[in-house]
This record gives structure tokens, C-alpha cells and sequence, in this order.
């Protein structure tokens, strides 16, 4: 009884995720849209997405706007999968047809060690998920 119930909490906080849509105003979005009019949807513009914040992300970036990766107040370069990105610069892609693509990479789970302290050499994987429209 206590799997069944833990598996519908899960679920149903999933379904709560999937359901929110293109609603803030730098364009990032949880999950697919629920279906709308055309004259409702938002204009999915250029966003900034802070990597030490997430591991994985999926958002909207409407065709010709830009989408930058940024670590520690630098931009990162990634792994790229799909055609719907084009790479302007390292961590700066701009949405170059309708599709979906994918970057991801890795990033340094622990701050820097300072001088003569221990270090962390933990890395954590991240994702993007970007829908271009």
C-alpha cells in the first residue's frame, strides 16, 4: 500500500510540473504547454539560463532569439544535439528553425578549494532541453 501511494504523490507532482506552461517573462518553461490559441501563446524571447542554479532545464526560444549558458558569471560551452540551435559563440546558441534540440555538459559540483585546502572533484551532468518555435 505504502509503494502505491508514494508512486501516486509522485505522479501527480509530475503532472503539476508537465502542466505549467511558457509563463515567466525570460521565456522559460517547465514541461509542454497546455494547448492554447495561437493569440494566447507568449513570445518565447531571449533567455539566460544559470547553470549553478539547475541540471536540467527545458524552455522555449522563439526562432531568431538567443539562448546563453552561463556558469559562474561566464558562458559554457556544450554538447549539442539537434538542428534547431545554431552556435553563435561558446554558451550562446540562437534558435535557428522550429524543432527541438538538446545541449548538455558537465559542471564542478563543489566551489573552488582555496589554497592549501581539500578539494572536490565531484562533477554534476546537466541538460537543456530547448523547443523552438
Amino acid at each position: 500500500m505504502r509503494a502505491r501511494t508514494g508512486a501516486a504523490v509522485g505522479a501527480a507532482v509530475a503532472s503539476l510540473v508537465l502542466t505549467a506552461g511558457c509563463g515567466s517573462a525570460n521565456g522559460v518553461r517547465v514541461g509542454a504547454p497546455e494547448a492554447a490559441p495561437a493569440s494566447t501563446q507568449q513570445d518565447c524571447g531571449d533567455v539566460v539560463v544559470d547553470l549553478a542554479a539547475t541540471n536540467a532545464r527545458e524552455l522555449c526560444l522563439s526562432v531568431g532569439s538567443t539562448l546563453r549558458l552561463r556558469l559562474n558569471d561566464r558562458y559554457v560551452p556544450a554538447v549539442e544535439h539537434g538542428t534547431a540551435l545554431t552556435e553563435v559563440s561558446p554558451g550562446v546558441y540562437r534558435g535557428a528553425r522550429a524543432g527541438s534540440a538538446q545541449l548538455s555538459g558537465f559542471r564542478h559540483a563543489c566551489p573552488s578549494a582555496t589554497p592549501g585546502g581539500v578539494s572536490c572533484h565531484a562533477i554534476v551532468g546537466w541538460k537543456v532541453t530547448v523547443d523552438v518555435r
